[in-house]
């Protein structure tokens, strides 16, 4: 059994990770490559964090503009 994988792998399996689709070996895996790899490790860190906001993003999907806003981005663009 292979007890090392590349960096590319242990990105690859954080994405799964992040999804919930990573099996147990794969994960063992990723942690023993996390262990050593800082690199991987930032990369990790910042998916989960991208992840983590990434939700709060779709409760500003439904607001628009109201005809005001819309006239004031209109008239500072004509007068640039």
């Amino acid at each position: 059994m292979k007890l090392q994988i590349t960096c590319k792998q242990a990105t690859e399996f954080v994405v799964k990770r992040d999804e919930g689709k990573l099996s147990i070996k794969n994960r063992c895996l990723l942690l023993l490559h996390l262990g050593i790899c800082g690199l991987c490790k930032i990369f990790a860190k910042q998916s989960k964090f991208i992840g983590k906001n990434s939700k709060n993003l779709h409760s500003h999907i439904d607001e628009t503009l109201s005809p005001e806003e819309k006239q004031q981005i209109i008239t500072s663009l004509l007068q640039q």
